[in-house]
């Protein structure tokens, strides 16, 4: 059966080449029965409490935002019928007319009002919408949000995934979307169209070769969060042929990075920081932040290193390197330990599987660990605040990265380059959240077979 799937290519302006944001399934999809794997589970169907990649492709289905961005980087209208600015504060929005939610009642003023201030009051990354001082209803389709302070970034805001609208309605949430939720478990969430003829299945399979085995199969039509490393070991094994797969950069760049528990002080970190040859010089990925954010090398002597290697040998110092345990970060953690040894420290390489990894991560139970931060080519600013608060779980680091965001205001921060804001990111990396070890591009893969992809650029 011939099988058709429309993409949604995104394309931001200051970037420097295409990237694909996520599939979106439109009513010409013939294909009725659509398999997505990816890395991670889907963890959160609650706009208060998504912080991460892997659940927000299946928000893209279930909800509908005020705006949407293009291809091109503009904003458009989504939610919205019309809307202007009364003053540089407040924002006049009128609702389109007859929007319904999956359970069948109308969209309001007074959901949209619901649905912001929630996030405001209790999201994840609540600290982006304290600019909003409240929203007045006028009437069932129109409303004005008022601002504390002009903020240009507003629109971005309004249409990234956090700011969703829903209804709740007894425990349960229903979006705009085309699809709801059929089924939701541990390791794979089922959609289905409203008309329950279609289905769009998000399922978590942690292993790359297990992803690119199935898409091979033709057991999946999609495969996200592939890295350069996968596609040449897949290539390698034959188990991807470029004459039936498409390979495409999405809008996600990771940084591989060394984190360290909390107790760890400065000097060991730039010790092991000296002692690491093969790492990226950009604190941020240059894709999306540019160029202006470097790491500064240590200022130890070669004496003071040495010096403070000899105490940790003394004392016998532990050092436990906590990691994945894919080819690729063994791979790499291999690395970091020769340079490491080199230097004369030594360390043990614990890999874990991804459950046992991310549940000592958030509770802070490891001594060095290898995490992968996801940035966004889109969303720059939010995506930094959710790689510092959940990536990295530090909320000190977070609340001077937000301090300096209200100071400056929002749309004068990373997208302008700002003199100021480059130099204060740049001062609280001299403090080592983290040690960049490398940037690299994740990759959507998908079955030719599925159909033509609409590329505008």
């Amino acid at each position: 059966m011939k099988r058709k799937l429309i993409f949604l290519i995104l394309l931001i302006r200051g970037i420097a080449f295409a990237v694909l944001d996520d599939y979106t399934l439109k009513n010409k999809v013939e294909h009725n029965d659509i398999r997505a794997l990816q890395e991670l589970r889907v963890t959160t169907l609650d706009p208060i409490k998504l912080n991460d990649i892997y659940s927000k492709r299946a928000y893209i289905y279930i909800y509908e935002t005020l705006f949407e961005i293009d291809d091109d980087g503009v904003i458009h209208k989504k939610l919205v019928s019309d809307y202007r600015y009364i003053n540089s504060k407040n924002l006049y929005i009128k609702l389109r007319d007859n929007i319904k939610f999956q359970d069948g009642s109308l969209l309001t003023a007074k959901d949209v009002k619901y649905s912001l201030m929630r996030m405001k009051k209790k999201g994840a990354l609540k600290e982006f919408y304290s600019n909003i001082q409240d929203i007045e209803v006028l009437n069932s389709s129109e409303l004005i949000i008022r601002l504390n302070t002009e903020e240009k970034y507003l629109f971005k805001l309004l249409s990234h995934s956090m700011s969703s609208i829903i209804k709740e309605k007894d425990g349960k949430l229903f979006g705009t979307g085309e699809y709801q939720v059929k089924s939701f478990d541990k390791d794979q969430i089922v959609l289905s169209d409203n008309n329950k003829e279609k289905t769009f299945t998000i399922e978590r399979v942690f292993s790359t070769k297990e992803r690119l085995l199935a898409l091979f199969n033709e057991n999946a039509d999609i495969v996200y969060d592939i890295t350069d490393y996968n596609i040449i070991k897949g290539k390698r094994l034959e188990i991807i042929n470029e004459d039936k797969i498409e390979i495409k950069a999405s809008d996600n760049i990771v940084t591989l990075a060394l984190i360290f528990r909390k107790e760890r002080e400065l000097k060991f970190k730039k010790v092991i920081q000296s002692s690491i040859k093969d790492k990226t010089e950009n604190i941020l990925p240059p894709e999306i932040y540019g160029e202006k954010f470097k790491v500064q090398e240590s200022n130890l002597s070669e004496i003071e290193i040495k010096s403070y290697i000899d105490f940790l040998k003394k004392e016998n110092k532990k050092i436990e390197l906590m990691i994945l345990n894919t080819e690729e970060d063994r791979a790499l953690a291999k690395k970091i330990e020769s340079d490491l040894k080199n230097n004369g420290i030594q360390i043990n390489i614990t890999p874990y599987q991804v459950d046992a990894f991310y549940y000592k991560l958030k509770n802070k139970d490891y001594d060095i660990a290898l995490q992968h931060l996801v940035f966004n080519k889109k969303f720059p600013q939010i995506s930094l605040g959710k790689v510092i608060l959940y990536d990295i779980y530090d909320r000190n680091l977070y609340n001077s990265f937000s301090l300096i965001k209200a100071q400056l205001g929002i749309d004068k921060g990373l997208e302008k380059n700002n003199s100021t804001f480059i130099r204060d990111i740049n001062n609280i990396f001299n403090k080592i959240p983290y040690i960049p070890i490398k940037h690299q591009a994740l990759y959507i893969l998908h079955n030719k077979e599925i159909g033509e992809e609409k590329i505008k650029k």
